[in-house]
Protein backbone atom coordinates (compact mmCIF):
# COMPACT_ATOMS: atom_id res chain seq x y z
CA UNK A 1 0.00 0.00 0.00
CA UNK A 2 2.72 2.15 0.76
CA UNK A 3 4.30 1.61 -2.60
CA UNK A 4 0.83 2.34 -4.01
CA UNK A 5 0.90 5.24 -2.55
CA UNK A 6 4.69 6.76 -2.95
CA UNK A 7 3.73 5.52 -7.31
CA UNK A 8 0.50 7.93 -6.93
CA UNK A 9 2.08 11.22 -5.53
CA UNK A 10 5.03 10.56 -8.33
CA UNK A 11 2.06 10.38 -11.17
CA UNK A 12 0.46 13.56 -10.01
CA UNK A 13 4.22 15.39 -9.86
CA UNK A 14 4.22 14.13 -13.55
CA UNK A 15 1.72 15.36 -15.45
CA UNK A 16 -2.16 15.19 -16.81
CA UNK A 17 -2.27 13.30 -19.69
CA UNK A 18 0.08 10.34 -18.64
CA UNK A 19 -1.51 10.13 -15.81
CA UNK A 20 -4.94 8.66 -17.08
CA UNK A 21 -3.14 5.68 -18.44
CA UNK A 22 -1.06 5.34 -15.52
CA UNK A 23 -3.71 5.63 -12.97
CA UNK A 24 -5.55 2.91 -14.89
CA UNK A 25 -2.64 0.76 -14.78
CA UNK A 26 -2.22 1.03 -11.10
CA UNK A 27 -5.86 0.86 -10.46
CA UNK A 28 -5.72 -2.55 -12.07
CA UNK A 29 -2.45 -3.72 -10.03
CA UNK A 30 -3.85 -2.67 -6.97
CA UNK A 31 -4.22 -4.72 -4.22
CA UNK A 32 -7.57 -3.69 -3.29
CA UNK A 33 -8.54 -4.39 -6.97
CA UNK A 34 -7.17 -7.25 -6.28
CA UNK A 35 -9.14 -8.30 -3.30
CA UNK A 36 -12.34 -7.36 -5.30
CA UNK A 37 -11.20 -9.54 -8.11
CA UNK A 38 -10.51 -13.01 -5.65
CA UNK A 39 -13.88 -11.80 -4.09
CA UNK A 40 -15.40 -11.96 -7.85
CA UNK A 41 -13.84 -15.08 -9.07
CA UNK A 42 -14.84 -16.53 -5.61
CA UNK A 43 -18.66 -15.54 -6.55
CA UNK A 44 -18.23 -16.79 -10.13
CA UNK A 45 -17.02 -19.97 -8.95
CA UNK A 46 -19.53 -20.68 -6.83
CA UNK A 47 -22.05 -19.57 -10.11
CA UNK A 48 -19.83 -22.54 -11.73
CA UNK A 49 -20.25 -24.70 -8.80
CA UNK A 50 -24.15 -24.26 -8.78
CA UNK A 51 -24.04 -24.81 -13.01
CA UNK A 52 -22.08 -28.08 -12.62
CA UNK A 53 -24.32 -29.35 -9.93
CA UNK A 54 -27.31 -28.26 -12.07
CA UNK A 55 -26.17 -29.92 -15.45
CA UNK A 56 -25.56 -32.73 -13.21
CA UNK A 57 -28.92 -32.80 -12.14
CA UNK A 58 -30.08 -32.11 -15.80
CA UNK A 59 -28.05 -34.90 -17.34
CA UNK A 60 -29.54 -37.35 -15.13
CA UNK A 61 -32.87 -36.22 -15.70
CA UNK A 62 -32.24 -36.47 -19.72
CA UNK A 63 -30.73 -39.96 -18.90
CA UNK A 64 -33.98 -40.97 -17.19
CA UNK A 65 -35.99 -39.77 -19.66
CA UNK A 66 -33.78 -41.33 -22.60
CA UNK A 67 -34.28 -44.44 -20.99
CA UNK A 68 -38.26 -44.42 -20.88
CA UNK A 69 -38.25 -42.80 -24.85
CA UNK A 70 -35.75 -46.45 -25.51
CA UNK A 71 -38.31 -48.44 -23.48
CA UNK A 72 -41.19 -47.28 -25.19
CA UNK A 73 -39.76 -47.27 -28.49
CA UNK A 74 -38.41 -50.70 -27.89
CA UNK A 75 -42.32 -51.78 -26.74
CA UNK A 76 -43.60 -49.63 -30.03
CA UNK A 77 -41.13 -52.46 -31.68
CA UNK A 78 -42.71 -55.17 -30.28
CA UNK A 79 -45.76 -54.04 -30.84
CA UNK A 80 -44.81 -53.23 -34.64
CA UNK A 81 -43.50 -57.12 -34.99
CA UNK A 82 -46.97 -58.70 -33.50
CA UNK A 83 -48.71 -56.62 -35.60
CA UNK A 84 -46.94 -57.30 -38.46
CA UNK A 85 -47.33 -61.13 -37.43
CA UNK A 86 -50.96 -60.77 -37.52
CA UNK A 87 -51.19 -59.01 -40.88
CA UNK A 88 -49.37 -61.55 -42.18
CA UNK A 89 -51.66 -64.55 -40.99
CA UNK A 90 -54.12 -61.93 -42.28
CA UNK A 91 -53.08 -62.19 -45.59
CA UNK A 92 -52.23 -65.73 -45.77
CA UNK A 93 -56.03 -66.57 -44.28
CA UNK A 94 -57.12 -64.41 -47.18
CA UNK A 95 -55.64 -66.23 -49.96
CA UNK A 96 -56.72 -69.22 -48.46
CA UNK A 97 -60.00 -68.09 -48.38
CA UNK A 98 -59.78 -66.80 -51.95
CA UNK A 99 -58.43 -70.45 -53.06
CA UNK A 100 -61.50 -72.10 -51.59
CA UNK A 101 -63.90 -69.71 -53.21
CA UNK A 102 -62.45 -70.61 -56.49
CA UNK A 103 -62.15 -73.78 -56.07
CA UNK A 104 -65.85 -74.09 -54.52
CA UNK A 105 -66.93 -71.96 -57.41
CA UNK A 106 -65.25 -74.08 -60.13
CA UNK A 107 -67.62 -77.32 -58.49
CA UNK A 108 -70.42 -75.33 -58.66
CA UNK A 109 -69.71 -74.76 -62.34
CA UNK A 110 -69.56 -78.68 -62.90
CA UNK A 111 -72.48 -79.42 -60.81
CA UNK A 112 -74.15 -76.44 -63.08
CA UNK A 113 -73.28 -78.62 -66.05
CA UNK A 114 -73.81 -81.75 -64.63
CA UNK A 115 -77.49 -80.65 -63.82
CA UNK A 116 -77.79 -79.34 -67.03
CA UNK A 117 -76.51 -82.84 -68.80
CA UNK A 118 -78.67 -84.53 -66.57
CA UNK A 119 -81.85 -82.17 -67.74
CA UNK A 120 -80.81 -82.97 -71.13
CA UNK A 121 -80.63 -86.33 -70.74
CA UNK A 122 -84.08 -86.38 -69.11
CA UNK A 123 -85.41 -84.18 -72.02
CA UNK A 124 -84.34 -86.26 -74.75
CA UNK A 125 -85.72 -89.25 -72.69
CA UNK A 126 -88.81 -87.50 -72.43
CA UNK A 127 -88.69 -86.84 -76.24
CA UNK A 128 -87.90 -90.83 -77.08
CA UNK A 129 -90.97 -91.96 -74.58
CA UNK A 130 -93.50 -89.38 -76.14
CA UNK A 131 -91.89 -89.87 -79.82
CA UNK A 132 -92.08 -93.69 -79.11
CA UNK A 133 -96.00 -93.03 -78.62
CA UNK A 134 -96.35 -90.81 -81.46
CA UNK A 135 -94.24 -93.70 -83.39
CA UNK A 136 -96.73 -96.40 -82.23
CA UNK A 137 -100.05 -94.08 -82.59
CA UNK A 138 -98.54 -93.91 -86.32
CA UNK A 139 -97.04 -97.44 -86.60
CA UNK A 140 -101.48 -97.91 -86.34
CA UNK A 141 -101.56 -95.54 -89.45
CA UNK A 142 -98.73 -96.71 -91.59
CA UNK A 143 -99.39 -97.48 -95.03
CA UNK A 144 -97.52 -101.16 -93.64
CA UNK A 145 -99.28 -101.89 -91.10
CA UNK A 146 -103.10 -101.23 -93.28
CA UNK A 147 -101.49 -104.14 -96.04
CA UNK A 148 -100.60 -106.56 -93.40
CA UNK A 149 -104.28 -105.91 -91.91
CA UNK A 150 -105.88 -106.16 -94.87
CA UNK A 151 -103.93 -109.09 -95.90
CA UNK A 152 -104.49 -110.75 -92.97
CA UNK A 153 -108.36 -110.19 -92.89
CA UNK A 154 -108.12 -111.44 -96.51
CA UNK A 155 -106.69 -114.86 -95.39
CA UNK A 156 -109.15 -114.97 -92.48
CA UNK A 157 -112.21 -114.58 -94.88
CA UNK A 158 -110.73 -117.05 -97.17
CA UNK A 159 -110.72 -119.47 -94.27
CA UNK A 160 -113.87 -118.85 -92.89
CA UNK A 161 -115.48 -119.44 -95.98
CA UNK A 162 -114.03 -122.98 -96.66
Amino acid sequence: MRIEHDIMQAISLAGDSKECELRKLLDEVSPKNSDKMNKLLAVKDEEIAKLKDEIRVMSAHWKLKTKELESQLEKQRRADQELKKRVLKLEFCLQEARAQTRRLQRMGERRDKALKELRDQLAAKQQAISGGNNEKHNFWETSNFKIVVSLSMLILVVFSKR
